[in-house]
């Protein structure tokens, strides 16, 4: 056997290594534009399927040949059932006769025709539906009708709901108008009886005493400063029987220190023919407590001699109240003061009449003389919706920022202040639980420029450490690809033609030709190895053919290599353009993603979908699978050491967004994160984005 030279031998190979990356490119840009195609059909068809209107296609015969998948579940029938169905069988026996109509209204007037009649599911259920039909001629030049379905059985139900409580509103109306009606009668015969009563109260002097007995204040009349009468509630208020009170000095009962004021009154009413008097005077009880009383005095006969007569009425819880009032506002008032929060307060015209030193030092304000009688309504720093709430009477809640410089430009504040200041504002209506009117507002305002300055801090240093992990990928995946990959290539190459360039003494020994194939399949699959782990930690086509393209290369091997079903679809990413930051962060986002799925949900199918709109990015991840409790998973992957969700949050908190999850067991998991996007347009002289 003559040996080839080893020199065509290499060269044989290099040419095959060449003719095989030349098929790889073609097939790269055939699989291209197979996803291109597909990718448009599937957009159009699930506008089709996923629209949330029935649309059915019907043929001269009234057979149904399309329907999408909202049709299919408004008559509880799978699609492929209903093809080649006629329509007229899901029409209620009642409706018949208008569908016939409509259908013959379409096909004479050729525009697009509405009526509303009730459909019969699967399930015999009735609902009303809409139908808007318009009349189409085919490429057979055949009519066919093309009918959208609205099941409008809610709006049907509301109608019929608001005409029965429009019914009763009636009844109920009439009821309470009799009510009220018959309610006049009884007040004007009320009336005249408390007539006669008052007549019969002046005829008869012991109808006058009971009122005077049941009287709610205490009743007392006094002569020569000596009490002659008193009722029963003035015995509860003093704690004396009527015969103790009987011929009681005055200053016997009143506390020492009213008692000159008390003495002064009875004798200016003794001389003071005008209008009854009333003041405030403290009594001293039976068992030495000390109670408050409002007295009114009026001048009378008694016995035919000048008396007082005095109504009292006991006011001593009422002065406590008011005690512990003066001192819960005296406290309300030190809090207000000395809060290290600042707060203004604006009366119900929404016009600043207070604020504390917390609130100036904030503002970096000397005094409050610049600001008090400001509208709250006027201030620049709030948007024209969260006025809108607070005048609706709903409290808001939000982080505003100031250019303190600008601020002091425009005249709006006195500030001595130079920097921006970040500030958390609470603002909330007052006096609305007593009502649905507002007295007046209160803001609580917390210097977080601090804050701010620190996120931002951590933020930076976290985009500079994935910077920097990225960096230290990419040359790790470079060594792995440049030189082991490439030695391991050596050395196959080189055991394939030491079994080659010996194969003449394999058949003395074949167990040396079994351990040398063995060697060369070992070899291959490190070198399949390395590939792969130098793909995953730094992608090439990401800086080769863009993050689309990467995505949807990664996507296919993904598939391939897990068996997963993944489908990707991007909207609006041709007009896109990407940091790098915003990449890198997206694809290891998607890649975690599909790592989590095929790790742990037991899914048959993965969905990614990204759609890029001004002023946001959305990215959902979902799956078919287990699915899984989101809170719990959250509170046990930090002690499980699963890093998982946590870093994809992570991610997306970096990049200034947000990310939820929505997941039930056995129903899958949907992971939603939203990013803000800058509006960039293309120029095709410099062929660029720019923003």
């Amino acid at each position: 056997m003559q040996k080839a030279p080893v020199e065509d031998v290499q060269k044989l190979i290099h040419e095959l290594r060449v003719h095989q990356i030349e098929l790889e490119i073609q097939n790269d840009e055939l699989r291209a534009t197979q996803a291109a195609l597909e990718q448009s059909r599937d957009g159009y068809r699930e506008l089709y399927d996923f629209a949330p209107v029935g649309f059915f296609s019907l043929d001269e015969k009234n057979l149904i040949k399309e329907v999408n998948l909202a049709g299919a579940e408004l008559l509880g029938t799978e699609r492929a059932f209903l093809i080649r169905q006629r329509f007229s069988r899901f029409i209620a026996p009642k409706s018949q006769d208008a569908f016939y109509f409509h259908r013959r209204k379409v096909l004479a007037s050729k525009v697009k025709q509405v009526c509303e009649l009730e459909l019969v599911n699967r399930n015999g259920a009735v609902f009303s539906v809409q139908l808007q039909t318009v009349a189409v001629v085919d490429d057979q030049s055949s009519i066919q009708l093309r009918i959208a379905v609205m099941d409008i059985t809610a709006r049907i139900r509301l109608e019929e709901e608001l005409k029965a409580a429009n019914e009763e509103l009636e009844q109920r109306v009439e009821a309470r108008t009799n009510a009220l009606k018959k309610a006049n009668l009884e007040l004007q015969e009320e009336i005249v009886q408390r007539r006669q009563t008052a007549m019969q109260l002046e005829e008869s002097e012991g109808k006058y005493r009971i009122v005077v007995e049941n009287s709610s204040e205490g009743i007392v009349v006094t002569q020569d400063s000596m009490i002659k009468f008193s009722n029963a509630h003035f015995e509860v208020i003093s704690g004396y029987t009527r015969e103790e009170l009987s011929d009681l000095p005055i200053k016997d009962l009143v506390h020492p220190d009213d008692a000159a004021m008390v003495m002064n009154y009875h004798a200016q009413a003794m001389w003071d023919q005008g209008r009854p008097q009333q003041f405030t005077a403290r009594l001293v009880d039976k068992v030495g407590q000390v109670k408050w009383l409002r007295k009114k005095r009026v001048l009378i006969e008694w016995n035919d001699r000048p008396a007082i007569l005095c109504f009292l009425d006991d006011i001593t819880a009422r002065k406590h109240s008011e005690q512990v009032l003066k001192e819960v506002d005296a406290q309300l008032k030190n809090i207000f003061l000395e809060s290290p929060i600042g707060i203004a307060v604006y009366d119900a015209n929404g016009l600043m009449y207070g604020v504390n030193s917390a609130y100036l030092a904030i503002y970096g304000m000397s005094d409050a003389t610049r600001i008090l009688g400001t509208s709250l309504f006027e201030d620049p720093l709030l948007s024209s919706e969260t006025k809108g709430r607070l005048l609706a009477g709903n409290a808001i809640r939000e982080e505003v920022s100031v250019d303190s410089a600008r601020a002091a430009d425009d005249a709006v504040f006195d500030l001595t202040r130079t920097s921006e200041l970040f500030l958390d504002m609470l603002i909330t209506p007052l006096g609305m639980t007593t009502g649905n009117t507002v007295d007046g507002y209160m803001a609580q305002v917390q210097d977080i420029t601090e804050e701010k300055a620190a996120q931002r801090s951590i933020r930076a240093l976290s985009k500079q450490l994935v910077r920097a992990h990225e960096s230290e990928r990419l040359m790790i995946s470079r060594e792995l690809h440049d030189r082991v990959g490439q030695d391991l290539s050596s050395l196959k190459i080189g055991l394939d033609s030491l079994t080659r360039e010996h194969s003449e003494h394999f058949d003395q020994d074949p167990e040396l030709w079994e351990k040398l194939a063995e060697f060369s399949s070992i070899t291959q699959q490190a070198i399949m190895i390395v590939r792969d782990l130098a793909y995953e930690l730094r992608p090439p086509g990401l800086d080769q053919f863009g993050f689309v393209q990467a995505l949807t290369q990664y996507g296919n091997d993904f598939e391939e290599k897990t068996g997963l079903d993944v489908r990707m679809t991007f909207t609006g990413m041709k007009q896109s353009s990407f940091d790098f930051d915003t990449e890198i962060n997206l694809y290891r986002l998607i890649q975690e993603g599909l790592n989590n799925i095929h790790k742990h949900a037991q899914a048959r199918r993965a969905v990614v979908r990204m759609v890029a709109s001004f002023p946001k990015i959305i990215l959902r991840i979902e799956d078919d699978g287990v699915g899984f409790d989101p809170e719990l998973r959250m509170v046990t992957a930090t002690a499980e050491k699963r890093m998982g969700l946590r870093s994809m949050q992570e991610r997306a908190t970096l990049l200034g967004g947000s990310m939820r999850i929505r997941s039930r067991l056995g129903k899958g998991t949907q992971i939603l994160v939203e990013l803000p996007h800058e509006r960039k347009w293309y120029d095709s002289e410099k062929n660029s984005f720019d923003r």
